[in-house]
């Protein structure tokens, strides 16, 4: 078995390396930390992203297997301001703002359609409102 540590990084396949890049540094606060010609490094909160462009790239069908979304957490005192950004900069909201899973959330799509959520939960606080859940049903 191997001891992991947490994640290193997440590389997401964009269709245009520019725009994605705006988007990730004007919604997530990102700042960069290499850009090479179809590649750029972001660091996000402390999360390190890589963006890789790929030419003519297809959106991924829902139904295939492959990543659904990734979360990033944010706290219960910024979450309403993030939910304003997301307004303010036209960016789809998928579902949310609500409150699930022991937290508040709110998911979006970024510009080639890969799922994002901002949510102010922890892991305990959402197994402890799934197991009463469980419980009442």
């Amino acid at each position: 078995m191997v001891k992991i540590q947490g994640i290193n990084h997440i590389t997401i396949r964009v269709s245009n390396i520019e725009s994605s890049k705006t988007f990730y540094m004007n919604i997530l606060g990102a700042k960069i930390v290499h850009k090479g010609n179809t590649d750029v490094y972001l660091d996000a909160g402390g999360v390190w992203l890589c963006l890789i462009e790929i030419k003519d790239a297809k959106p991924m069908d829902k139904n295939q297997v492959g990543v659904d979304h990734f979360a990033f957490t944010v706290s219960e005192e910024h979450f309403p301001k993030a939910v304003q950004l997301l307004r303010e900069q036209n960016v789809e909201i998928t579902r949310g703002p609500i409150q699930r899973g022991g937290g508040n959330t709110v998911s979006f799509n970024d510009l080639d359609g890969n799922e994002i959520e901002f949510f102010t939960g922890s892991l305990q606080e959402r197994m402890k409102n799934w197991k009463q859940a469980m419980e009442v049903s």
